[in-house]
């Protein structure tokens, strides 16, 4: 039999009438996309996907409801057709079968096929004959996937793993379908382990076997996912349900990922990173009986909470709440280009700033921390603080490198980083002491990041920061010390956070939610090939305030996001720096004018810190360069004043809040 992907059955229908109130929400909120988005799918074309999850979801919901046992009935193939819907519910068939042998023949017994049939919105064109597609079964042990890339040109070997030709395998175990991805939610990168392709290996939280499958004109791999692991226990019965999907990272330059293409219909926006919402549904079928037992919580999500929460810190956090540290309330542009200290000038004078986050690795020569170039850096470094100062700026210097090397790994992976990292804050903060008065603060390392932990910040970096801080302390008991939570530039990290063990500490974020409104079009507007200006054109359009990716985003929403963040303020009383925050040049004017009074309007009104991501380096995001306009590779035209140019003044000028 060939693949079993049909619509969604009248049973199916029926049983949309009495689903929860809250399923409805998100299915009405995945169909209420902007009709200006040219990116976004019509509410006619997501519907049936929208449908056939929620109907899954009923199903699952009434299963565990009733309890007791579970199995289908005799017609093992009608029950195949009824539960499948394409793109979205994957009827998962229980084999005992030990599968990884290494064929696609051996996966012959498995009818169901998944296309991944859509491609992500801002990348180039897909190249002709390029296609995947997976099978998948559960034993009572394992879930095993199939995964096969019709490809021409394979590239393997590229960081991170997404740059390579890679799969990436999403789950929700617990089928929460969340907005917000947790520790209950996974993803793994499946792709060689060498440029020739001849061991594969998975990379993510959960252990998974990966084992090549020969494949004319492309590559395979077969994937083991152990069932009873470290954060989830799930034994297979009839009608389980959880969370799945799968994309294909596709490189055919030989340099990085050129286009993306996902299963999930609800995935139009390569959501699916941080969504658990538009993963499609693996929906168990089993013929014998069955407990209906809901999977269980693994002891690393418990524990990944308590390692979170751990670390040095007050032994009376009161005090610090009491002591409420307030250092001035700066504005001002994060940037790299320094112009002979006239970028300086020019940011205070015609804008009003009054700080630059300034980007070390900018200043060069690079890499800065080598014994041959640290000594060049820190006298180029100094006179770009003296420019700063002559021009009235505050400076926050940040650390985008590490300062060793990694050989291709991870730095928390690497024994040497923290030694590296102390070093060269000590020796800044030795050379920038008598300059105490124009240094705002110390951000030591920009948007800290581990992609097996996401979406959390890296265990390792708390404490690491705060052996960083007391090397710097050992120079300078006073400079303030700015510390990023993660990951990466997000706010999760705040979640479980207990302030470090240091008064002068000031907490930081960035912020640029949702990706897909503020990064609008800006992969393909960087892609060399023809159809270039066209598929940049249909990335953009993206508009704010609207639905975005199936959730509402406006003002009170973007705000609702950032209660972690108000919150730790709020309990600790203790300073908040946003160190980058923007939109992209050709954002549709109006909802960009509209999206930035915004986000200033919430920062000014918590008395937060912050710097406009960036001040004359890539004319997208700059405000000195024309509004709503695509043009190939980000030609866009030097203009007087920007609307974006003219809110952010307006945002430079308002009120400081202390709180």
């Amino acid at each position: 039999m060939k693949r079993i992907l049909s619509h969604f059955s009248e049973r199916g229908r029926t049983m949309l009438s009495r689903m929860r109130r809250i399923l409805a929400g998100v299915a009405a909120a995945l169909l209420a996309l902007p009709a200006a988005n040219a990116a976004a799918e019509t509410e006619k074309e997501l519907q049936p996907y929208a449908e056939a999850a929620a109907g899954a979801a009923a199903r699952y919901d009434a299963l565990k409801r009733k309890g007791g046992e579970a199995k289908c009935g005799p017609d093992l193939i009608g029950t195949l057709r009824e539960r499948a819907g394409k793109n979205i519910v994957y009827p998962l068939l229980y084999s005992p079968k030990k599968r990884m042998q290494g064929s696609v023949e051996s996966w012959n017994d498995i009818p169901a096929v998944g296309q991944l049939s859509f491609l992500n919105t801002s990348h180039a064109a897909l190249p002709p004959g390029l296609e995947a597609y997976f099978k998948a079964a559960v034993s009572d042990d394992t879930l095993y996937v199939l995964a096969v890339a019709k490809d021409s040109h394979v590239n393997f070997g590229f960081r991170p793993a997404y740059n390579s030709d890679c799969f990436e395998l999403f789950l929700d175990p617990f089928f929460t379908r969340d907005t917000r991805s947790d520790d209950s939610s996974m993803q793994l990168f499946i792709t060689a382990a060498d440029p020739a392709g001849k061991t594969f290996r998975s990379e993510g939280k959960i252990p998974a076997e990966a084992r090549p499958v020969p494949v004319e004109g492309g590559w395979g791999v077969e994937i083991a996912i152990p069932l009873d692991n470290a954060y989830f226990r799930l034994k297979p019965f009839d009608g389980l349900a959880f969370g799945f999907n799968l994309s294909y990272n596709n490189n055919d330059d030989g340099k990085a990922r050129n286009q993306k293409i996902t299963w999930s219909g609800l995935d139009r926006n390569d959501s699916s990173w941080n969504n658990p919402s538009v993963f499609g549904v693996m929906e168990v079928v089993r013929t014998d009986a069955q407990p209906v037992e809901p999977v269980r919580p693994g002891p690393a999500i418990e524990e990944n909470r308590r390692r979170r929460s751990a670390g040095e810190t007050f032994e009376d956090l009161g005090a610090l709440a009491r002591s409420r540290p307030s250092p001035a309330v700066v504005r001002g542009f994060m940037s790299g280009r320094l112009d002979n200290g006239r970028a300086f000038h020019d940011m205070a004078n015609d804008w009003g700033a009054n700080a630059v986050r300034l980007q070390l690795h900018g200043i060069g020569p690079k890499p800065t921390w080598t014994p041959e170039n640290y000594p060049v850096f820190l006298d180029r470094l100094e006179e770009a603080v003296k420019q700063a100062k002559a021009a009235g700026i505050k400076v926050i210097p940040v650390a985008f490198e590490v300062p060793c090397e990694l050989g291709g790994r991870e730095m928390w992976e690497v024994p040497g980083v923290e030694e590296g990292f102390k070093r060269y804050w000590r020796g800044i903060a030795e050379r920038l002491k008598p300059y105490a008065g124009t240094i705002w603060g110390y951000d030591l390392y920009n948007e800290p990041l581990g992609r097996s932990q996401l979406p959390y910040a890296p265990v390792e970096w708390r404490q690491m920061a705060v052996n960083i801080m007391k090397a710097i302390r050992e120079v300078d008991k006073d400079v303030w010390i700015i510390y990023e939570t993660g990951p990466g530039g997000g706010w999760r990290g705040f979640e479980d956070l207990k302030p470090l063990p240091d008064s002068r500490v000031i907490y930081s974020l960035h912020f640029y939610e949702p990706g897909a409104f503020t990064h609008q079009g800006i992969a393909a507007t960087q892609l060399q090939d023809p159809g270039l200006l066209a598929r940049a054109q249909e990335s953009t359009g993206v508009e704010y305030p609207a639905f975005i990716g199936g959730i509402r985003f406006d003002e009170a929403s973007l705000e609702r996001s950032l209660r972690p963040v108000i919150e730790f303020q709020e309990k600790y009383k203790v300073p908040i720096y946003v160190g980058e925050f923007s939109v992209i040049a050709w954002a549709p004017v109006d909802s960009a004018v509209r999206y930035l009074r915004d986000v200033t309007g919430i920062f000014n009104r918590h008395g937060w810190s912050w710097t406009y991501h960036a001040f004359r380096e890539y004319p997208g995001w700059s405000l000195e360069h024309e509004d709503g306009v695509v043009r190939k590779d980000a030609a866009l035209k030097p203009v007087r004043e920007s609307a974006r140019g003219k809110v952010m003044k307006e945002a430079f000028r308002a009120p400081v809040v202390n709180k």
